[in-house]
């Protein structure tokens, strides 16, 4: 019979070092590679306890070679120095060092050294600026040289987020207007050359806005853009819809519309984004003077300052 089991060891004296795990206790400055489980018969034995209850060097480093086996053998405790780098046998050694640097608990300095690392990882200036434009976002700080995805509702999935992954592009101009005759050249002679000068990028959306699959691509682009063109002549169901969008989004917007075409509802209820024009060359002019107010004057060509 194993007489062990009847023991009582309350007599164990504490260390900083063992810890308890599922019912086994463990040495953390064991050298076993392969054992750390410690019988109180071990710690019994062991003269750590004894030894960090004293004044030490910071750079004491302690370790034990222990056996397996409940309280077999002679426990050694190993020690060495951690400024010089050397196995050392007898504390009179860290007496004579001249590096000696006292601390009260040699304990806590050892276990801080196993919880703290130093990281040394070199940071872009470009990467601080985007974390300090992700946490500006975060609090609704609006930047105006990169102005924020706003997270809209999605009206087409039901999910309500939007699937596209919109990516904000800098001086990008949405142009709804589809594919025509008269559009087409509206669009060479008149839209094209207007935003070339304000050195603004456009992106001309010319489908017909017949499927969801069409506004969907139309609202995604919205999301990417500093400004959007409409064409109120090409009035429909779906425009209106759009529009609101744009409002929503807060886009910089122009509506253009021709006076000699039919009338349209709602102009008297948005009248400040309507560029009103009859022949293509006044729509140029109308379109640079009004996105003048919004460029910067070093992106604008010297033709249109």
């Amino acid at each position: 019979m194993d007489k062990t089991r009847n023991e009582n060891f309350l007599n164990v004296p504490p260390c900083p070092f063992r810890r308890v795990s599922f019912g086994t206790a463990h040495c953390t400055i064991s050298t076993d590679s392969h054992v750390s489980e410690i019988d109180p018969l071990t710690c019994l034995n062991c003269e750590v306890p004894s030894l960090i209850s004293r004044p030490q060097c910071r750079y004491l480093s302690l370790g034990t070679e222990l056996k397996p086996y409940r309280g077999e053998g002679r426990l050694v405790t190993s020690m060495a120095c951690r400024a010089l780098n050397v196995r050392i046998y007898s504390l009179q050694t860290c007496e004579e060092c001249p590096l000696y640097s006292e601390v009260p608990s040699v304990a806590d300095t050892i276990n801080e050294d196993h919880n703290v690392a130093n990281i040394d990882i070199p940071v872009r200036d470009e990467l601080l600026d985007e974390i300090a434009k992700d946490i500006k976002l975060d609090y609704g700080v609006i930047d105006e040289e990169t102005p924020p995805l706003l997270p809209i509702r999605c009206w087409r999935f039901p999910e309500g987020h939007c699937r596209k992954f919109p990516v904000y592009t800098r001086k990008k101009v949405t142009v709804v207007l589809k594919h025509n005759q008269r559009n087409n050249e509206l669009y060479k002679a008149a839209i094209l050359p207007a935003l070339k000068g304000l050195n603004l990028i456009p992106f001309r959306v010319d489908e017909e806005l017949a499927t969801d699959e069409e506004m969907c691509k139309v609202c995604e682009n919205f999301q990417e853009s500093d400004y959007v063109i409409f064409n109120l002549d090409d009035w429909s169901t779906s425009s209106v819809f759009l529009i609101g969008i744009m409002y929503g989004l807060g886009k910089k917007l122009a509506l253009i519309k021709n006076d000699s075409l039919q009338a349209v509802p709602l102009i008297e209820n948005i009248p400040h984004e309507i560029l009103h024009y009859v022949q293509v060359g006044e729509l140029k002019d109308r379109i640079s003077e009004h996105f003048m107010a919004y460029v910067k004057p070093d992106q604008v060509d010297r033709e249109f300052q």
